[in-house]
């Protein structure tokens, strides 16, 4: 609608219209949607964010509106090199959302066109809820960076690329759905054009156990406030200047699993999520729900983490207010995902063994985790200089290599290996069940098994065939 056209039916007392579309109308499932072809011209001078779309990063403490991940100006600039150079423009289906707000939303049915289809006339007036970007944020952020360029062409390659945009139209889907939850997760669902942080899946995904209980801890743990990234680290900055990524909050989900009591027993997303679900389970009964299972684990593992961060080497500093982020990731070997594992399947091994697992943090608390807490031997070479390694988690956690830079040796992650934190988890469980008799049942063969570090033991199967043969015959 044009300016003079909006003035007119303010001055008759109309409501001012903000879009009107032919669409075609049809559910999936309980999501009504609606469908039709925009010129990609409109994409990029009415369908643009600050005019009629609107688009925020996705914000775990604020639950109010949808969001997105953080733009990737690559990924924009490769989409917009794309539409420069081809001659077949073609974006795929764009993705907006917003409430079906009856006073603001008008849909009349024109026809009913197949079955569950009908050709309707969608009318959004001035004043109307947010119209989010699902899917497509930066197919349209790149068409309206192009057309800014090429708009005004009136020769060369830029003319090419105006033309092509002038007759060119776009699938466009609007989902009427106002429910900020429902919409991230169907974003994270579709993931249709980048691959998505799982990072970023385990704090929007609301669908799955593994995923609300990690949100569960991240939301109440003191070690975790403000703390866990599941955006780039320049787009948390942007929002908070102060912020420093102490752990990734897909490696906090894994955690807080493996506390609840999945241990290492998560290959996958799905075999994690079907041992925890067993966990839950287990809590339920007639006077607790499901849900109230699930936050009474991730109260659980709160507490734990709680207890730990006021305990543990390196976290014990930072929740004093006496070690920034930046300093113990580079000082102790806990920093990385892989030492977490290790912390939190040791207390696991706590709680399946039936132990305190406060008592297992204790025994923690006394271990070198260090990265400089290193120990110097002769090499067996004849005339070799003496080497190096850490005292406690070489060849787990620790790799200890020469600095020519620093001319000293010196400890660095290992890497976030399973089979480099399994065996750190083993040394440590076998470790403290040495130096604390009372906590030996941490390591026995029933806690390994249940934890994962063992395979459970096969039953007798079949019988040879040859020995089934011969039951039969007499």
């Amino acid at each position: 609608m044009t300016d003079t056209k909006r003035l007119r039916a303010k001055l008759k007392g109309k409501k001012t219209i903000k879009v009107e579309r032919i669409a075609f109308m049809s559910r999936s499932g309980e999501l009504l949607k609606l469908t039709w072809c925009e010129p990609m011209r409109s994409l990029a001078e009415l369908w643009t964010f600050g005019n009629i779309l609107s688009r925020e990063d996705y914000d775990l403490g604020d639950g109010s509106r949808p969001g997105q991940r953080g733009i990737s100006a690559p990924q924009v600039k490769a989409i917009a090199d794309g539409i420069r150079t081809s001659s077949r423009p073609y974006l795929g289906t764009l993705v907006v959302g917003m409430p079906q707000d009856e006073e603001f939303v008008e849909i009349e049915v024109i026809e009913e066109i197949a079955e569950g289809v009908s050709l309707v006339k969608l009318t959004i007036y001035d004043g109307s809820p947010d119209i989010y970007s699902v899917d497509g944020q930066h197919r349209e952020m790149a068409m309206d960076q192009v057309w800014a360029d090429v708009k005004d062409a009136d020769d060369g390659d830029a003319l090419v690329v105006r033309q092509y945009i002038e007759r060119s139209a776009t699938e466009m889907t609007m989902l009427l759905e106002g429910d900020p939850d429902i919409l991230s997760t169907l974003f994270i669902k579709m993931a249709s054009t980048k691959p998505i942080d799982p990072s970023l899946i385990a704090v929007m995904d609301k669908s799955s156990l593994q995923n609300r209980l990690g949100q569960y801890v991240i939301k109440n743990s003191r070690l975790c406030d403000k703390r866990v990234s599941y955006l780039p680290e320049a787009t948390h900055r942007r929002r908070d200047g102060q912020f420093a990524g102490l752990y990734k909050a897909s490696g906090v989900r894994s955690a807080s699993a493996a506390i609840a009591g999945v241990g290492v027993r998560d290959r996958s997303p799905v075999t994690r999520e079907t041992h925890l679900e067993e966990v839950i389970k287990n809590r339920v009964s007639t006077n607790t729900s499901g849900t109230e299972a699930l936050d009474q684990v991730g109260a659980e593992v709160v507490e734990i983490l709680d207890y730990a961060f006021d305990r543990l080497p390196g976290w014990r500093e930072i929740s004093a207010g006496t070690l920034s982020v930046a300093e113990f990731r580079k000082e102790y070997l806990h920093s990385a995902a892989a030492g977490l594992h290790v912390i939190a399947n040791t207390i696991a091994a706590a709680k399946i063994a039936s132990l305190d697992p406060r008592r297992a943090v204790d025994a923690l608390s006394a271990l070198a985790w260090r990265r400089d807490a290193l120990k110097t031997f002769s090499s067996d070479e004849a005339g070799a200089a003496e080497k190096a390694e850490h005292v406690f988690f070489e060849g787990t956690l620790a790799k200890t290599v020469w600095d020519d830079r620093g001319l000293r040796w010196r400890a660095s992650a290992s890497g976030a290996t399973r089979a480099g934190y399994e065996a750190a988890i083993s040394r440590v469980l076998r470790h403290i069940a040495t130096e604390h008799p009372e906590l030996k049942a941490m390591a026995s063969d029933a806690t390994f098994t249940q934890l994962g570090l063992i395979a459970r033991k096969r039953g007798p199967g079949r019988p040879p065939k040859k020995a089934a043969a011969a039951s039969t015959s007499k």
